[in-house]
This record gives C-alpha cells, structure tokens and sequence, in this order.
C-alpha cells in the first residue's frame, strides 16, 4: 500500500511492502499529474491531456493516446483533463507482456473505453448505459459496476467489446457509491450502506477509544455481498476474514492484512477521494471503517493537501 506525502518540488510516495519495510519513493515524473493505480502501475494524466504508464519503482514509462482521442471529448462538459478519466485497470502486468489491456471510466457521463499496445486511440466499449464507477479485470472479463448497483462483464480481446453477462441490482434506487473488487479469487460488490434513514447520521455508528478526531463526515457505513455470476446474484457477507480492502475512486484492492503489519483484518481502509469535493479545495482523508461493528477512524497522520492529486492506494509490488 502507497500513501503518499506531499513536497514542493516533486511527488513523493511511502511504500509498505511485505515484511513491513518501508520504502520512500520521489517521482518526479508524476509532478503535477493526476495519478491512477492498477496492478502496481500508475497511469498519470497531465493538465495538457498527454497521458502515460509510470512505473514508480523502474520508472519504466509507456505512452498512452491523449485525452482528446476518447470519443465524446469535444462535448462541451470537458472542464479540466485532470478529472476527466476516474479509474483504469489493466488485465495484466505490462512489464511481462504485450499481450494487456487498458479499461478507464471517463467523462462526467463516466463512460468506458480500452486501449490496447499499439494503438493510437481510445476504442469504446459499447455497454448499453453509463454511469460506471468501478471496474476490474477477473478470469479472462473485465467488470464494471454502475450507479444502480448493476454489474456488467465485458470481453475487450475482439475488435469490438460488448456486454457478454449481466448481473442485476439488489436495489431499485441509485445507490451511494458502488465499489467491485476481487477478494481470495471472488467477486465482492461493496456499496455504502443504503439501508441508512440518513446516509451520513453519525449516531448510526458506534465509537470506541479510536481516534476519530479526523473521520470525515461523508465516509459512512458499507455492505459488501459476494456476487454468485452463475445464479446471478448477491449474498452479503458480514465478514471479510484476514482480509482488509482498500478503496476509494482511485482504486479497488484487497490484500491479505496478515502480510502486512499494522493493516487490520476484517476493515475497509477508504480514501475521501471524490473529485467533486476535491475541486472545491476541500480536505481529503483516509478512513477505516471496521466490518464487525460499524466503526471508524483515522488512517494516518497528517492531511493529503496536493494539488494536483487527492489520497490514493497503491498496490503492492510482488516483488
């Protein structure tokens, strides 16, 4: 996991990797640039639109299409190419092969796409709707999940990438914030608690000697449910055993917390990450929320105020 510091003059993030060491990084390469995290890698989005795979450990840098090749960029709600992608994930790892893929959520419709090595634009992939706000790379498919809770999976290795399974909501009304994320080889849909009178009533939680003087008042409570793709459908699960789960817009990612010291099991670690709140100049926090009761404190020290990039996660490197 990567949390990062802030310097003047250059990007600088802190590794935990296995074993608890700690590892300090400065890339310079990301100064200034909107930074999105999938297997390890960083895909970096600068103010003029050109975007890259950075590397934060080699620095190996791959370029990617600008921004104004996705399809509907020339619509006019384009306001700042640095919140203008969301999220991307990659099928596999770049550095071992050529044979990948790209998947990014973009544009305020929040749209997909995917580029492929050699390509010198965004392809869409025709899903039939918008409104995606997470997605993953999971047996051979990628899957989003969109504002209603619904899950689509895409095949993206033809000429053209069209739905090819749907898994419907649980819910008839639009949820919060829907997450999907990979976890001990399943598939888990995590959304903030809609069952809540009032999304954020802080009385619904209950606080212990934690310090939760820092606990920002729009993280609230989460559900998780593990999806079953072949009866096509959702079983909540109250437990996430050695797991912990890291999320927030910049990334979805479970590990197992035993590996890494001072990660709790059976939490979700979230990043106050929302670029909404984020162009406002507003600050952003990271949060854990414990799955056995409901409640919550501060991550870490300190406050994230970069202005170019708000808290994000960083997957850990295999090495």
């Amino acid at each position: 996991m990567l949390s990062e510091k802030d310097k003047p003059d250059e990007r600088q993030f802190v590794s935990l990797r296995k074993g608890g060491v700690i590892r300090i990084i400065n890339l310079p390469e990301a100064r200034g640039k909107r930074c999105l995290e999938t297997l390890g890698w960083l895909v970096t989005i600068s103010e003029d639109g050109d975007m890259n795979l950075l590397h934060p450990f080699t620095r190996v840098q791959i370029s990617l299409p600008h921004v104004t090749t996705f399809q509907y960029y020339h619509r006019k709600w384009i306001t700042n190419h640095l919140s203008f992608v969301h999220k991307a994930v990659l099928s596999s790892h770049p550095e071992k092969s050529d044979d990948y893929v790209l998947v990014v959520i973009y544009g305020r419709c929040r749209f997909l796409a995917f580029w492929r090595p050699g390509a010198m634009s965004w392809a869409k992939v025709y899903a039939g709707t918008n409104s995606f706000y997470d997605i993953i790379f999971h047996k051979g498919l990628f899957y989003g999940v969109v504002s209603t809770g619904r899950v689509l999976a895409f095949d993206v290795w033809g000429p053209v990438a069209w739905p090819v399974l749907e898994l419907p909501s649980r819910y008839i009304f639009q949820v919060k914030q829907p997450f999907i994320v990979e976890s001990a080889g399943e598939i888990l849909i995590v959304i903030q608690d809609a069952s809540l009178p009032d999304f954020c009533d802080d009385d619904y939680f209950v606080y212990d000697d934690r310090d939760t003087s820092r606990v920002g008042d729009r993280i609230c409570g989460f559900k998780v449910f593990k999806a079953f793709l072949s009866e096509e459908m959702w079983v909540e699960i109250t437990s996430l055993g050695d797991n912990a789960l890291l999320l927030g817009d910049n990334a979805s990612i479970s590990i197992d917390a035993s590996k890494f010291p001072g990660i709790k099991a059976n939490c979700i670690y979230y990043t106050e990450d929302s670029w909404e709140f984020y162009e406002r100049g507003e600050v952003k926090d990271a949060c854990i929320y414990y799955l056995e009761d409901g409640s919550r404190s501060s991550c870490y020290e300190g406050e994230s105020f970069n202005s170019s990039c708000p808290p994000m996660w960083i997957n850990p490197p295999s090495f």
